[in-house]
């Protein structure tokens, strides 16, 4: 009998969670579907991996609908299909003369996405630190130049794989550690400058393969459609 109801409630969930998936897919192509996305971020912060899977990755429907760590076997979804409009943007170099060429980009786009590198965050590297908040200080000035509609900001912490107490931990308890990041000094200063948290949406994990991008895009997507 008992055999019987959990095969019958398995069944049910699984059900449930693939119209949960399909439905939540269609909410991502009304949100998304042709909108121009500016990528900004200072250099080696992994722009470019992340523009080269928006442009041609795939994600599971399942993925998209979840908030759990694992990724579950399903239809893919190719995000070329969105027909995004991605703005690569160019390294901003020590004089900041480039912030003018963000600044454009960050006007005419209805979604920014402003990477960092979480491990140079972690470390306390200072360097690092005051031109990642000197970037986000633009953002603000720009922002309240949007105020009335702005664009959907992300801030994105990549290259979480490279720190040794995130890497070395099972996938369940990463989701914990990040949230534990994003309490820290830095990144509270970095979010009060992008406005705060009701204008900053915050995305952490890492780009280096496969599994650990359909991750962080997935987290992007599901923000993006809240």
């Amino acid at each position: 009998m008992w055999r019987i109801i959990a095969v019958g409630l398995g069944i049910l969930v699984s059900v449930v969670g693939t119209k949960l998936a399909i439905d939540h897919w269609k909410k991502v192509r009304e949100t998304l579907g042709g909108k121009k996305i500016a990528v900004l971020g200072p250099r080696a912060s992994g722009k470019t991996t992340l523009i080269k899977f928006l442009l041609k990755g795939e994600l599971s429907e399942e993925y998209v609908a979840t908030a759990k760590p694992e990724k579950f076997s399903g239809k893919k979804v190719v995000l070329q299909d969105l027909n995004l409009t991605i703005e690569d943007t160019t390294d901003v170099p020590g004089d900041r003369q480039s912030h003018a060429d963000w600044e454009r980009l960050y006007k005419e786009a209805d979604f920014v996405l402003y990477l960092t590198d979480a491990k140079m965050l972690h470390a306390g590297d200072q360097g690092y630190e005051n031109n990642v908040r000197d970037d986000m200080r633009h953002i603000g000035e720009w922002f309240d130049d949007r105020k009335d509609k702005p664009p959907r900001f992300f801030l994105i912490a990549t290259h979480c794989d490279l720190i040794f107490e995130y890497d070395s931990l099972p996938d369940s308890r990463k989701t914990a550690f990040t949230d534990d990041f994003w309490k820290t000094p830095i990144m509270q200063q970095l979010i009060l400058l992008g406005k705060g948290i009701k204008n900053v949406k915050c995305v952490a994990g890492s780009l280096k393969g496969r599994d650990e991008s359909e991750r962080l895009v997935g987290s992007i997507l599901r923000q993006a459609t809240a």
